[in-house]
């Protein structure tokens, strides 16, 4: 089993009572951990299913352009997804894997091979009924919900695998050591405890899909690009349809210009921002951060800790909200109990479904 907290940096653990998650630290295995650039959800929690870096499954982003129609898609879909599941790896091997995600869109993308796969916003009547109606989708209980209906599935028929992805609200919304973020950490740790009392001989890996961090200053890159003359589209990597979470606003960004003769000046102009940490060709980002070099534009722009971007009323404004996508969310929290966990000792994302995946 595998139960990744969506948002949950080390900073959120560390400010709460976490008596479950010490034990298995003790008696399993713990680390900070990294996660994939950059830190939005679908790049990591595929990593996490496929074992791999954008650079094989392809998902850059949690939204993608195509430069040739200029057609945007939200990357919700399996088509988008390059590479074998841990859900189907487990089912080509005659096993049962089972899928359970605060968000639909998650499910949509990487449920490939899942035996069962449903989500807290559009649950299936039977689970419904037998777990009860999940909260909403922005609440600090539907990460709660989610664990009791893994509880529910693994003692009724237990799967060989089994994904639980939570929701990021309550980290967007509130930070850490405040009653909302302390009440979700301790309960989410309450249910682990009961997982492994329930199931001792449970393998387990918790880990986190990104951190979280509090934004004060928002750029609008395409238009602080057009004030210097130079006609682009940046495409913010955190885009999706939740926009309660985080304004559409995160910490990293892909370039497409119109005029690929205008690469140079661009990265000049964007070099010259106050609130910008890195700019990179596509193609040496490709390298460094392992993305899939047709899916990232022709630059790749990555905020300072206090940065985000995304399209806004005007070029430079300042903000106050909680989000991520750049290197300062990429430290993760990840936990391990039981043989196959052991065994593996998880370092990053992509690692920690390393022994779904073994022969």
């Amino acid at each position: 089993m595998i139960i990744c907290l969506d948002g949950c940096g080390p900073d959120c653990l560390a400010a709460a009572e976490t008596p479950n998650l010490d034990a298995i630290a003790r008696e399993g295995f713990h680390t900070i951990g990294q996660a994939v650039v950059p830190t939005v959800t679908n790049v990591n929690n595929t990593s996490i299913v496929t074992a791999g870096f954008p650079e094989t499954h392809g998902i850059t982003s949690n939204y993608l352009m195509d430069p040739s129609t200029g057609r945007e898609d939200y990357m919700e879909s399996p088509e988008y997804l390059l590479a074998e599941t841990a859900f189907r790896n487990v089912a080509r091997r005659g096993g049962k894997a089972v899928l359970l995600t605060a968000k639909d869109k998650l499910k949509t993308l990487i449920a490939d091979g899942a035996a069962i796969a449903e989500s807290a916003e559009k649950p299936s009547a039977w689970l419904a009924d037998r777990v009860g109606v999940p909260p909403g989708i922005y609440t600090v209980e539907v990460n709660h919900w989610l664990i009791r209906a893994a509880l529910d599935l693994l003692r009724d028929d237990p799967p060989d695998f089994l994904y639980v992805s939570t929701t990021d609200y309550v980290n967007h919304t509130y930070p850490p050591g405040s009653e909302p973020s302390v009440r979700n950490v301790r309960e989410i740790d309450r249910l682990i405890g009961e997982l492994l009392n329930v199931f001792p001989d449970l393998e387990l890996v918790v880990t986190a899909d990104h951190g979280m961090n509090a934004k004060t200053r928002a750029l609008d890159l395409t238009a602080i690009l057009k004030e210097n003359g130079i006609e682009a589209q940046a495409v913010p990597i955190i885009k999706d349809r939740h926009v309660v979470h985080h304004q559409n606003l995160g910490g990293a960004a892909y370039i497409y210009l119109k005029d690929p003769a205008m690469l140079s000046e661009a990265l000049n102009t964007l070099r010259q921002e106050k609130g910008i940490e890195a700019v990179m060709k596509a193609e040496a980002a490709a390298i460094r951060y392992r993305l899939h070099p047709e899916r990232i534009g022709q630059i790749f722009v990555l905020a300072d800790l206090e940065t985000v971007f995304g399209s806004l009323p005007a070029p430079r404004q300042e903000v106050a909200i909680r989000s991520h996508g750049s290197l300062h969310e990429r430290a993760v929290p990840i936990y391990g109990w039981g043989p196959g966990p052991m065994a593996a000792r998880p370092r990053s994302n992509p690692e920690v479904a390393a022994w779904v995946f073994a022969p």
